[in-house]
């Protein structure tokens, strides 16, 4: 099977939050404490940015990409617009109780964009091998969050647990 960029149109929500979590990640680096908001602005722009490609993309037929592994649907339209606005919401409440706790860093929200990806790649699987693998991708950067409060006793015990019996 022949791809070019225009049959990628419907995994283009998916394109555009791996580029978009991978480029705030490396630009966090760059940022001084002062300047950790624009990590936060760069999330919730990429949410929005998302929910507007999935909304653009939307239609009534049913498309199957990647040798039927990836399918985007009306349902699936639909689960990944809610998704999206959830996380928005989850990362607009968050911002004031990372602030609070003193850990409000740019990693938590590209761990976020990254466990968002995994979750509509399992929307959209067609397949059991791309639920793994958006499953996977969710857990992994679960088992992150789990443990994002280094300082955490707590935290980390819950991390160290939730690794083994997911592993």
């Amino acid at each position: 099977m022949q791809y070019n960029l225009a049959s990628l149109q419907p995994a283009l929500p998916e394109i555009f939050l791996l580029t978009a979590a991978c480029l705030i990640l490396v630009i966090d680096l760059f940022l001084t404490e002062r300047t950790r908001l624009l990590t936060y602005g760069l999330a919730l722009a990429t949410l929005i940015g998302a929910i507007g490609l999935t909304l653009i993309g939307a239609g009534p037929e049913r498309e199957i990409l990647f040798d039927g592994s990836f399918v985007r649907d009306p349902m699936s339209d639909v689960l990944k617009t809610g998704l999206l606005l959830i996380a928005l919401f989850a990362f607009v409440y968050a911002k004031d109780y990372l602030r609070g706790q003193g850990i409000l860093r740019g990693e938590y929200y590209a761990l976020g964009l990254f466990a968002v990806l995994g979750m509509m790649v399992m929307i959209s699987a067609n397949s059991f091998l791309t639920v793994y693998l958006g499953l996977e991708l969710l857990a992994l950067c679960l088992y992150a969050l789990v443990a994002f409060n280094r300082d955490s006793d707590s935290g980390a015990e819950a991390a160290m647990k939730y690794f083994v019996l997911g592993a």
